[in-house]
């Protein structure tokens, strides 16, 4: 109770409560507040203010970048066919023996009129039930072939792959791998990571959600960025840095199409020694994806971010500090800014570091 009376806002779920005549519903409600005041990690009181200020926010239109400056982000344009393209793939097919995969999970197919997890779902029609973990599996098995034929490794040599996954997502996710036998993976080569529920919210007040039939908190999956976190807390980061691995990918779970560009990837960040590289694509003016943008503080140009700013922010923010027309297009007809593909590379050594330093 008094973990609600904090929050604030919280009235009606705190009533229904105190005067439930159901004792083992109160008790069962009760344990999942205190399991959910351990999986927000500052606690809800933390949780629902900083959603309070967030929506707060939102509703007076105010920019979170008001202080930046947009720049066009510097990178590398690999054009798929081309000589450059091929030149890094071949840099890149060398690091393959030094990487691992993470795929984010977390999510189900609701959006998509799907009731199942998402990877799950056929990433194509011309073989019956090959989803997209089957996918992914086999371009992880693809990758272990081609690094021994590369170079010799020792033996017990793998790819580590590991699976963040949600309260939503979890039972379905190991049922599909038990069914499959880890699509030919190694059991111990899979690391799962769970994602904790948080509670779901109504209005701006930072109200829980509660389901009055079944008297329990709704709660939903936290954003992505859980990932980093989990990757420290369950020792993955440290057990693939002490493996000898350099490089960890991120990739999402319905996005097939960015594996096919990962060893001229991998290529680009071993010659320009990035500690992480985000992979883009081009993207038209307005279109509905998130921009990558670099962005310089107009205060002190000596701080700057590279950053994925959402589709409803950029344009915006590009009137009001970079151009006046916002997001026009470039000499080939495609927006200045890329688009993002939450595909990420991380060099592992220094991103633990910066774990280890931040504790996730």
């Amino acid at each position: 109770m008094r973990i609600l009376e904090e929050c604030g806002h919280q009235e009606e779920l705190i009533e229904k409560l105190k005067n439930k005549e159901c004792n083992e519903c109160r008790q069962r409600m009760a344990q999942q507040i205190l399991d959910l005041e351990r999986a927000t990690g500052s606690g809800i009181k933390h949780y629902c203010e900083r959603a309070r200020e967030h929506l707060a926010s939102s509703m007076r239109g105010e920019n979170p970048f008001d202080k930046y400056k947009p720049e066009v982000p510097d990178g590398v344009f690999l054009k798929p066919g081309s000589e450059e393209f091929d030149q890094f793939e071949e840099e890149g097919l060398k690091e393959l023996s030094k990487m691992g995969f993470v795929l984010i999970a977390g999510g189900l197919g609701e959006r998509l009129g799907y009731s199942g997890i998402k990877i799950n779902l056929p990433v194509c029609t011309i073989e019956e039930d090959y989803c997209y973990l089957k996918y992914y599996a086999n371009y992880a098995l693809a990758c272990k072939e081609r690094a021994l034929k590369i170079a010799p490794q020792s033996s017990g040599f793998y790819i580590p792959f590991c699976i963040m996954v949600s309260n939503d997502t979890h039972s379905r996710t190991m049922e599909l791998l038990e069914k499959n036998n880890y699509f030919g993976l190694n059991r111990y080569q899979v690391d799962i990571i769970k994602q904790e529920n948080v509670p779901a919210l109504i209005n701006n007040d930072a109200t829980i959600a509660y389901d009055k039939e079944n008297f329990k908190v709704i709660t939903k999956p936290h954003g992505h960025g859980d990932v980093h976190s989990l990757l420290y807390n369950s020792g993955v980061a440290k057990k693939w840095r002490d493996l000898g691995k350099e490089w960890m990918v991120f990739i999402q779970d319905t996005n097939a199409l960015a594996l096919k560009a990962i060893p001229s990837i991998l290529g680009v960040s071993r010659k320009n020694n990035w500690l992480m590289n985000s992979v883009c694509v081009p993207r038209k003016p307005g279109e509905s994806m998130g921009a990558i943008c670099k962005l310089v503080d107009e205060s002190d140009a000596s701080k700057e971010i590279v950053i994925n700013v959402e589709y409803n922010q950029l344009d915006a923010l590009l009137k009001a500090k970079w151009n006046p027309e916002g997001d026009i297009k470039n000499d080939e007809g495609y927006s200045h800014f890329p688009g993002n593909t939450n595909t990420l590379v991380f060099k592992i050594p220094e991103y633990y570091a910066n774990l280890t330093e931040t504790r996730g």
